[in-house]
């Protein structure tokens, strides 16, 4: 659907932003609670951090509002065509549980389009920067 090298193919198959061959979660299903969100350190493939910096995906919360938004709007909308007779309640009751339902998946997409706004795709090769700041970490 999405040719690899574009910010979409890593957000669709939640691939590493860097190189679109290795993970990026540690278990990729949104509803595992005890690893729910949880990064790799790096990538298994290409070897790149996904952290570049303590607290880098705290602005990953303004993405999970804009899904929650989307999500919410497009719950009101599917109930107001569906049950244009429909009280106030089913409008809530509607919201809250698919809000609740959908909220890990939010939580994980959140952190994967956060990432790709920063990462560019550069394929597996390393550049020489990274290659001498691997052999760095090797040293010391």
């Amino acid at each position: 659907m999405f040719s690899k090298g574009t910010k979409l193919f890593s957000i669709a198959h939640s691939k590493c932003p860097h190189c679109h061959e290795g993970e990026f979660f540690v278990d990729p299903n949104p509803y595992n609670f005890l690893k729910a969100g949880d990064l790799l350190e790096r990538c298994p493939v290409c070897d790149r951090r996904y952290t570049p910096e303590p607290g880098f995906y705290y602005g990953g919360m303004y993405v999970s509002y804009a899904l929650g938004v989307a999500l919410f709007v497009s719950i009101y909308v599917a109930i107001l065509v569906l049950y244009p007779s429909a009280t106030m309640w089913t409008y809530v009751i509607g919201v809250v549980v698919g809000l609740v339902i959908f909220a890990p998946v939010i939580y994980k997409y959140s952190k994967i389009i956060w990432a790709n706004l920063f990462f560019a795709y550069k394929g597996v090769e390393r550049t020489p920067k990274e290659l001498a700041e691997q052999a760095a970490r090797a040293k010391g």
